[in-house]
């Protein structure tokens, strides 16, 4: 029922202690994963030599997943994270003494590999490539999953770590690459083009590990020293590379166990500032602790940000829309006609006679749809390098997701289970994709012709973000049909549905619960006025995850973001 976020630990874990290499072996990950990561001792040279460090102003950049704008600055404003809020300093009008604190908008979905690929490049999903936390690439007929929904198989997650599959996966130039200054990155998951990039050490993880599977077999949570420890060894073993290479201009660091715990906890709003005050702040505090200590606090900026927020819903089987079985998305796709990918990263040669693909990501999901005249009877492979044909492909699946949320027709599980269905005009793999557009049970209507009709305050800026995902050189990569879920805190969690396995709590909507941020810039020699001006943040401006990179680009004083548009000329 958890075990998504469960084995996605242990995933992770397991490259980490000796006992581990079972785990790799049994998910069909050769030894050499293992040992490039765990012969490594804690980090991993990315350039050799490094990059110089450069004199004047550094960066420590605090990547917090799975929180939400309101409960970091509860969390801040209410005591919860007093070492957080001393960098701050005191309140100074609308900022403070020596920072400012944004709320800013995610890109869509809301969810962590795509948020975290556009915060790390200052790019779009439809341009970076990488549009979810699993996408199917249509010209190579590969399904990719490092952070896995529909699959029960953790190689990609392991890749990600052992050998850099989201560098490889991601299409424009990384903050790091822009940058060219020495950067050190702590577990994040891209980290092409760093000088550095570490991992928890081996020793004191054990028991996580046991902690995690016992979580598993028996069938009860785990407990948040399963996360929280995770959290503690990243930044012990990043103190650990700083004493070995000394301080990096960029020091990028990510704290996972936020969103672990969110996922699985009870009441995860509260649980989650909980979190933040009695894991996150700490461990902020050791991080500050390491730059005072080696005299260059007060030239350091620090920067803390999130990929999503996270909204409750309901740990069933009425509101987690499965993968699998008689009730879930893949059996209406079936009932329409088509036979369905199998949820595996790599099939069978009788199992590659697929005419659609699923792709989860917690609000939303994506259909991709093969032209079924190149495969129209069982046996026959699809030629997946030509788009579907719009009336014989894409709206019959359009209608049937339709028709099913209204009233049950084909699945019953589905009825009022779906706030939008989103199809387009298919163009091949080589052409720019078109912008989604709203079926409306007749035809497909634009976005701004519908949102006109019917306004949806609730839906966060939806077609600017939209046409983020789905408009340019890799838009194809959110599907040809697009489903997005009943979903927010606008309405009673009795009414919220997610794609997913059973979970607690969920994201990837345009809701403001999932959608706005924090982003936090502390300085100790400036005040939050200076900041502003520093950065050229005009009063009022509503920033988005895409102008972290010019913002960082700014504070570093690199010409590398020259050219990069900010979100709200895109």
């Amino acid at each position: 029922m958890k075990k998504r976020v469960l084995w996605i630990i242990i995933a992770i874990v397991a490259l980490l202690v000796g006992g581990g290499l079972w785990f790799l072996l049994s998910k069909g990950v050769g030894p050499a994963g293992f040992v490039k990561v765990a012969a490594s001792g804690g980090d991993r040279l990315l350039r050799d030599p490094m990059r110089p460090a450069a004199e004047g102003s550094r960066v420590l950049l605090i990547a917090l997943d799975g929180v939400g704008y309101d409960e970091l600055a509860r969390a801040v404003r209410s005591g919860q994270m007093p070492h957080l809020a001393r960098v701050l300093g005191q309140p100074a009008g609308d900022d403070f003494e020596h920072g400012i604190l944004l709320r800013t908008l995610s890109i869509l979905p809301s969810t962590t590999m795509a948020a975290w690929t556009s915060i790390y490049t200052g790019e779009p999903p439809a341009r970076t490539g990488i549009p979810g936390n699993e996408w199917f690439v249509r010209e190579e007929g590969r399904f990719f999953a490092p952070a896995p929904v529909t699959i029960d198989e953790f190689t990609h997650t392991v890749e990600m770590l052992t050998e850099d599959l989201m560098g490889r996966a991601l299409r424009v130039p990384t903050l790091y690459e822009r940058l060219d200054r020495r950067a050190f990155v702590a577990l994040a998951p891209i980290y092409r083009g760093a000088d550095l990039f570490v991992f928890p050490a081996p020793e004191a993880v054990g028991g996580v590990f046991l902690e995690t599977a016992q979580g598993i077999t028996s069938g009860e949570s785990v407990s948040r020293e399963a996360y929280s420890e995770m959290d503690e060894e990243t930044v012990e073993n990043l103190a650990e590379s700083i004493e070995r290479h000394g301080i990096a201009d960029l020091q990028v660091i990510y704290l996972a166990g936020t969103d672990l715990f969110a996922h699985v906890t009870e009441d995860p709003t509260a649980k989650t500032r909980e979190y933040l005050g009695d894991v996150t702040d700490p461990a902020i505090r050791g991080l500050l602790r390491l730059y005072r200590e080696a005299g260059i606090d007060e030239r350091t900026y620090v920067v803390v940000v999130s990929d999503h927020g996270h909204t409750p819903v309901l740990e069933d089987d009425r509101h987690a829309l499965g993968a699998t079985g008689s009730d879930e998305p893949a059996a209406l796709l079936e009932h329409v006609g088509f036979r369905v990918r199998p949820p595996k990263l790599e099939l069978a040669d009788e199992e590659g006679d697929y005419q659609a693909v699923l792709a989860y990501q917690g609000a939303m999901a994506y259909v991709h749809l093969a032209d079924r005249s190149t495969c129209p009877d069982a046996g026959m492979p699809c030629d997946w390098r030509l788009p579907p044909r719009l009336e014989e492909d894409v709206m019959p699946v359009a209608r049937a997701f339709f028709e099913a949320s209204r009233t049950g027709a084909g699945v019953p599980q589905l009825h009022g289970a779906l706030d939008l269905v989103f199809a387009r005009e298919p163009r091949g793999y080589q052409e720019d994709a078109r912008p989604f557009q709203v079926f409306d049970g007749d035809s497909l209507v634009p976005l701004p012709t519908y949102l006109e009709r019917n306004p949806r305050p609730d839906l966060i800026r939806l077609e600017e973000r939209m046409n983020w995902l789905s408009a340019g050189p890799y838009g194809h990569r959110s599907g040809d049909v697009l489903l997005l879920a009943m979903s927010g805190q606008e309405r009673p969690i009795e009414q919220r549905y997610y794609f997913s396995n059973e979970y607690r709590s969920w994201h990837g909507s345009p809701s403001a619960q999932d959608s706005y941020v924090p982003l936090l810039i502390a300085h100790l020699g400036q005040s939050g006025r200076e900041l502003r001006s520093r950065l050229r943040l005009d009063a009022g401006a509503e920033l988005s995850q895409l102008d972290v990179v010019p913002l960082l680009c700014r504070l570093m004083e690199s010409e590398g973001c020259d050219g990069m548009a900010d979100s709200t000329r895109r």
